[in-house]
């Protein structure tokens, strides 16, 4: 047995994958406490973890984000990355330093797993006063940023026959780098405060190699290949789709027998406020072909603001362990987990996203070829439309999700993490 701090953003996407690594990790013995918003806390003790909330600038409530004033009135785009990356990550970092100290002042004999965007371990892991857990390994649910000779965050960059790939990469990741100057100017400030005694190297870089272990959730065939890579990061795959014990299938589940292709469409739970951004263009787009649309929406189905097409059905919840392996494509706003869980299932992906996280999915899903890039967020129906008929008909695209299916098949992510902690 272990005694493990599981450290977390109080991001639902964020945390999300953590609680469900920390609950994988309690029932194999290990003694767990969970440090994140105070928010969370009945999710921590109901899984029966031990729970500690962090406190000032790192306690914020993630649902007012979207409604953040200063914020709405940025484009997705350099300035709002820079201005979610100031406040969202960098501005925590003083009281996620403050709690993770007082929890190993109480008992050095602990190991740390955050997500790689809690940097409370990162100050001393850069030379500040203070203790450092027996390991610390940084858990990304989200694609790498990490530059690399090989690859930028979207993709390797488009060149000329003949043209010098590597240096073509490096120059978009030193752009990318100057693009990031203000919220690493920021990180810098706040670093220095804390008395670090090394600078934080280019942006963002540190976020994976400062760790001991950096764990993707993630795998080869959907990241994008770096040669260059610190020994130090593992591509693990991902956590299974959590399933509900209590979950009733609808009444109408037995339609989704095969007998026509089902596609499915969400726009996840952080940002399922406005429907109108994908789900009812997709309802309104393929309503005249001859598929079962299932919309899993995250909220009150009585949200949506058009009527619900003959071939559609709504739901507030549906576990996607029980829906994904009844799909044949699957429409997203570009999330992580619902993307990576629906390749793993053998299903190709429509991504339509331009916040977080989510252009980096789509980027990676379309380099691969396992599904479309809408390349927008609030694409119109006759697009989505044209998509979808497009990906259905694609023997190719299907085929190349299916060969990689097997891929996270093959990683016993849970055990691989817990290996990576211990060692």
């Amino acid at each position: 047995m272990a005694k493990i701090i599981v450290a977390a953003l109080p991001i639902t996407g964020e945390l999300a994958p953590l609680l469900q690594l920390a609950r994988g990790l309690a029932g194999r013995g290990h003694q767990i406490t969970v440090v994140t918003g105070s928010r969370f806390r009945a999710d921590a003790e109901n899984a029966g973890l031990a729970f500690t909330p962090v406190t000032g600038a790192a306690d914020f409530d993630d649902r007012l984000l979207d409604r953040d004033p200063e914020r709405l009135k940025l484009t997705p785009g350099p300035e709002m990355l820079n201005y979610d990356w100031k406040h969202a990550f960098v501005a925590p970092i003083p009281d996620q330093y403050a709690v993770l100290q007082r929890l190993l002042e109480q008992d050095p004999d602990q190991y740390l797993i955050s997500n790689a965007l809690w940097l409370g371990a990162l100050p001393t892991a850069l030379g500040a006063p203070g203790l450092r857990p027996r390991r610390w390994v940084a858990v990304t649910a989200v694609p790498l940023a990490l530059s690399s000779d090989d690859t930028t965050f979207f993709g390797p960059v488009p060149v000329e026959p003949g043209g010098d790939q590597k240096a073509a990469n490096r120059a978009a990741n030193e752009q990318f780098a100057m693009m990031m100057q203000p919220a690493q100017d920021r990180l810098t400030e706040v670093l220095n405060s804390l008395n670090v005694t090394q600078q934080f190297p280019p942006f963002v870089d540190a976020t994976f190699t400062a760790p001991d272990v950096t764990a993707a959730l993630t795998v080869p065939g959907f990241e994008f290949e770096r040669g260059d890579a610190p020994d130090s990061l593992h591509l693990v795959g991902i956590l299974p789709a959590r399933s509900a014990p209590d979950w009733e299938p609808p009444a109408w589940w037995a339609e989704l027998d095969g007998s026509r292709p089902v596609v499915v469409v969400t726009q996840g739970t952080p940002a399922n406020g406005d429907l109108s951004q994908l789900v009812e263009p997709t309802l309104t787009g393929l309503a005249d072909l001859d598929v079962t649309v299932v919309a899993a929406l995250g909220r009150e189905t009585d949200a949506l603001s058009i009527p619900v097409p003959p071939n559609a059905r709504v739901a507030e919840f549906i576990p996607f362990d029980a829906l994904l392996p009844k799909a044949d494509l699957y429409i997203t706003n570009g999330g992580s987990g619902g993307t990576h869980q629906a390749i793993a299932a053998g299903v190709p992906v429509i991504v339509a996203g331009l916040t977080e996280d989510k252009p980096a999915n789509a980027a990676r899903v379309a380099y691969h070829g396992l599904g479309i890039n809408l390349e927008t967020a609030t694409p119109t129906p006759e697009a989505v439309a044209a998509a979808a008929q497009l990906a259905l008909k694609g023997t190719d695209m299907r085929d190349r999700v299916r060969k990689l299916a097997p891929v996270y098949a093959a990683h016993a992510t849970l055990g691989e993490i817990e290996r990576l902690t211990l060692d």
